[in-house]
């Protein structure tokens, strides 16, 4: 762990340097590009192809389905333990998600126009959840609770398949769980273009969500415009604001439980003395070996490597004021998850302004998030949360406004609306509103 003092006037400049540039590569984006155009032109196909050459080499259009009664299998066969624990998130959350609806509504202007909102879901939702070295059904939870209170039609769900074409019991014990009928065996760009044209057998989606490899995040920037998505998430991150009140030893889990999250994932903690960040720094030194030892975590390649975990600590430099300096670094950075480790965590919350799910008191981890507390995991990532929100109902929501005008209120705003469309010489923009003032 790298620990620095952090000083007010220098806290842009760390970010700045803490954050990886965004530019696509270019290969990865060709790569996804000639995907993307050999889905949309030979459909199934096209999916068959690349899943045969990246995933499962016997994969055919004709296999791309899972049968339902592999979901009925996989529901019947799950351990109970993980199936009530799935089961508690899905409340949870949609306790948490119904919150987030809201009313249509209706109103009389000032003229006697009426005006309104009216709150419609997208009829089809696309949900991607990740394979690999990882098993993700609660994924398949936090995706689809969201799009089932916004009142989403249909959910379907796309998954790498293995080498032999399996797909994760858990993950197909989730879908079923959530009502979900139809999942795909397929990952990577190949599904997100399915999703987002339709094949024969992948019906086109409205909304596509989920996270994914760089090849996944680049196909969702691709096919934006032609589908809606969630975000173009990054990679992982944390930041842990500590005082003297916390524990070294929760901390240094909290920060190794993000590395979890896989390649590029940082852990950041910001604390009130150079001696908390050293604590901090022995304790994960300690987990690290504890967890090895017990054969909890691998030891060795693959492995942990302190060396190469993207933590870092920071304190104040001399006559900085620890609450104005962590919050500047929260707003700042604004971290994906926010840990707030401080003798009074309401009292700071009043300073954070970009963060994309805060954890409020010492016994709050991110993992309480990450799984069963009732928050959504999809977060923004990457600093954006400076300007975007986590997944929620309005992902699958639409609105449309309306306009309902009288014959008073047309009479009344037409004169103004021809001053306006004059000065940029739109002729039969006032012409239309003329026609009705005057009437039959």
């Amino acid at each position: 762990m790298r620990i620095k003092q952090l000083a007010l006037v220098s806290v842009a400049a760390e970010v700045a340097a803490l954050r990886p540039t965004q530019e696509s590569s270019r290969d990865i984006s060709d790569r996804v590009a000639a995907i993307l155009a050999d889905v949309r032109t030979r459909g199934d196909a096209g999916v068959a192809a690349a899943t045969a050459r990246f995933d499962w080499p016997e994969a055919s259009a004709s296999t791309i389905a899972v049968p339902r009664s592999d979901l009925d299998a996989a529901y019947a066969e799950v351990a109970p333990e993980l199936l009530q624990a799935l089961q508690t998130t899905r409340d949870n959350c949609t306790f948490f998600h119904r919150h987030e609806l809201r009313d249509d509504w209706e109103d009389t202007g000032s003229q006697g126009q009426k005006l309104g909102i009216r709150h419609l879901p997208v009829q089809r939702a696309g949900l991607y959840v990740p394979g690999g070295l990882g098993v993700y059904a609660s994924t398949v939870i936090m995706n689809s609770v969201p799009a089932l209170v916004a009142g989403v039609e249909e959910l379907v769900i796309c998954t790498p398949p293995g080498r032999v074409g399996s797909v994760n019991g858990s993950v197909l014990a989730a879908a079923r769980l959530m009502g979900v009928e139809r999942v795909f065996r397929a990952g990577g760009a190949q599904a997100i273009a399915a999703m987002a044209y339709g094949t024969e057998t992948v019906p086109r989606v409205d909304v596509i969500c989920g996270p994914g490899n760089a090849y996944v995040m680049e196909a969702k920037r691709q096919v934006y415009g032609s589908v809606g998505i969630d975000s173009l998430a990054g990679p992982s991150e944390v930041l842990v604001v500590a005082d003297s009140t916390a524990h070294p030893e929760w901390i240094a889990a909290d920060m190794l439980a993000q590395e979890e999250h896989g390649s590029g994932a940082e852990a950041l903690l910001v604390a009130d003395s150079q001696g908390l960040c050293e604590a901090v720094e022995r304790a994960i030194a300690a987990a690290v070996s504890a967890a090895v030892e017990s054969g909890a975590v691998r030891g060795g390649a693959g492995g942990p490597d302190l060396g190469a975990r993207r933590f870092w600590a920071f304190h104040p430099a001399p006559g900085e004021d620890f609450l104005e300096l962590a919050a500047a670094l929260v707003n700042t950075y604004a971290p994906e998850h926010l840990e707030v480790q401080v003798a009074d965590p309401r009292g700071f919350l009043a300073n954070v302004r970009s963060a994309g799910a805060i954890f409020v008191g010492h016994g709050t981890p991110t993992a309480f998030g990450d799984y069963i507390a009732g928050s959504n995991h999809v977060l923004p990532t990457g600093g954006s949360a400076r300007f975007s929100s986590p997944l929620s109902v309005d992902t699958f929501m639409r609105k449309s406004s309306y306009v309902e005008m009288t014959d008073e209120a047309a009479r009344e705003l037409a004169p103004r609306l021809a001053t306006i469309a004059d000065s940029e010489g739109f002729w039969f923009h006032r012409r239309s509103a003329e026609l009705r003032a005057e009437g039959d």
